[in-house]
C-alpha cells in the first residue's frame, strides 16, 4: 500500500508540475501575442514566429493539462442519462466508461509514439516559414495520451474496485 501511496505522490506531482509548465506555456503565448501587437503597431511589421508558436503553444497546453484536468473532474460530461440513475448505477456506468477510454487513450498513446518516433528518425520538419522539426511538437501527444490512459485507470479503480483505496487516494490527494 505504501508503494501504490508513493507511487501517486510522484504522479499528481509530475501532473500538477505538467499543469504549471502548461500555465507558463500560456503566459509566453500571451506575451508573444502582445510582442506582436506592438511590434506590428510600433515598428510597422510583424514577426513571422509568433502565429506557428501559439499554433504548437495550443498543442502542449492541451496535452500538458489534460491528465491534471482530469483528476479534478474538470473535464465536461454528458450527464443527461445517467443524473437519473441511482447513485451505484451512476458509479458502475463512470468506472466502465473509464476502463474504455483508458483503452483508446492507451491506442492514441500506442500510434502516436509510433508516429513521433517514425518523424524523428526521418528527420522530417514543419513546412512553415520557421520549419520546426516535428519531433519535439509531436511527442507531447503520446505523453499526454499515456498521463489519461493512467489516469482513467485510477478513475475506473475506485469508481469499481476499491473503497479502501480511494480513502487512501484521498489523503494523497489532500
Amino acid at each position: 500500500m505504501k508503494l501504490f501511496i508513493r507511487f501517486w505522490r510522484v504522479f499528481d506531482f509530475l501532473l500538477s508540475f505538467l499543469a504549471i509548465m502548461g500555465m507558463c506555456i500560456m503566459t509566453a503565448m500571451m506575451l508573444a501575442v502582445c510582442w506582436e501587437v506592438l511590434s506590428r503597431y510600433f515598428l510597422g511589421r510583424g514577426t513571422e514566429w509568433v502565429i506557428e508558436f501559439c499554433e504548437y503553444a495550443l498543442l502542449y497546453i492541451t496535452f500538458l493539462g489534460a491528465a491534471w484536468l482530469l483528476k479534478r473532474e474538470g473535464h465536461v460530461e454528458m450527464d443527461l442519462i445517467t443524473i437519473r440513475l441511482k447513485q451505484k448505477m451512476q458509479t458502475t456506468i463512470k468506472g466502465i466508461v473509464s476502463i474504455l477510454v483508458a483503452i483508446l487513450c492507451l491506442l492514441f498513446t500506442w500510434f502516436g509514439s509510433i508516429v513521433t518516433l517514425d518523424h524523428f528518425r526521418r528527420g522530417l520538419h514543419q513546412p512553415t516559414a520557421v520549419g520546426p522539426p516535428d519531433f519535439p511538437i509531436f511527442a507531447v501527444i503520446p505523453i499526454g495520451f499515456f498521463l489519461l490512459f493512467v489516469q482513467f485507470l485510477r478513475k475506473a479503480y475506485s469508481m469499481l474496485v476499491s473503497k479502501e483505496w480511494e480513502k487512501a487516494n484521498k489523503k494523497v490527494m489532500s
